[in-house]
């Protein structure tokens, strides 16, 4: 089997859905970066006093890799999910069926636009917050590395989400009734070991928990639960959501549309 046989349509679906966000760039990223900062005044601003008990680091530093990695979950959904549905709201679905492209050229297309604008949420949000948290961190590289692996997870469900579903809505529902709670209650704002009773225990089951988890080792040094646990967690989510997006493809799930 012949994955990749046409690199320049691949690269230039790549350059698609990288252009189509950034000719709303005031939407994608400009919006999306005020909304982080709003949340580092909210929290950061209100409880920058408190101390974490993982490594004893204040909290504004405790809240950058989360702000970083909420950014990087959410638009890296967005981008590939809104695109499939924009073209099947235009009724062109069908021609994706026509690209000159292997089924694993298209998904890496669509999976490199999302990346890409997530990566440039979590990089921009990194760099609004250094005037308040400062620069430094533990595993520059690795923070890095391990939001590019967000990336790609969560673009992978954005084109299972804009398969699945046939309007706006639907993607908006996933979005904001599902997506975005779960990633609140991953460990974005607090520290889930401090809850109180059994909700600590019920957090640490969050999908989405080891995900945040790792990307703040990276950052701070320390993390909740076990990292090794986390980071294998982290990197099987990531391949099971690419092998089942290629799946979905593969056989035609939404594109008949």
């Amino acid at each position: 089997m012949q994955f990749i046989y046409n690199p320049l349509g691949m690269w230039t679906l790549m350059k698609r859905e990288v252009h189509r966000f950034l000719k709303v760039y005031l939407q994608t990223v400009i919006s999306t970066l005020i909304s982080n900062l709003l949340y580092l005044a909210i929290f950061g601003g209100t409880l920058s006093s408190r101390h974490i008990t993982i490594g004893h680091v204040g909290y504004l530093k405790f809240l950058v890799p989360g702000l970083c990695v909420m950014g990087v979950i959410l638009s890296s959904f967005q981008n590939p999910s809104f695109s499939i549905v924009a073209h099947k709201f235009q009724n062109t679905i069908m021609d994706f069926n026509s690209y000159p492209l292997s089924h694993f050229e298209k998904l890496v297309g669509f999976i490199f636009g999302g990346t890409c604008r997530g990566i440039l949420i979590g990089g921009v949000t990194y760099l609004a917050t250094i005037p308040f948290a400062g620069a430094w961190m533990v595993h520059p590289i690795w923070f890095f590395i391990s939001l590019v692996f967000v990336g790609i997870t969560f673009s992978a469900i954005g084109v299972i989400s804009g398969l699945c579903v046939k309007t706006f809505e639907g993607t908006n529902f996933f979005l904001s009734i599902i997506l975005t709670p779960i990633t609140y209650l991953a460990g974005v704002f607090f520290q889930v070991s401090s809850l109180p009773g059994v909700l600590s225990k019920i957090a640490l089951f969050n999908p989405l928990f080891p995900l945040v988890s790792s990307v703040r080792y990276m950052y701070l040094g320390v993390s909740e639960g076990n990292i090794v646990i986390n980071i294998s967690y982290a990197l099987g989510v990531m391949f099971f959501f690419c092998i089942v997006a290629y799946i979905f493809i593969q056989k035609g799930i939404g594109l008949k549309y």
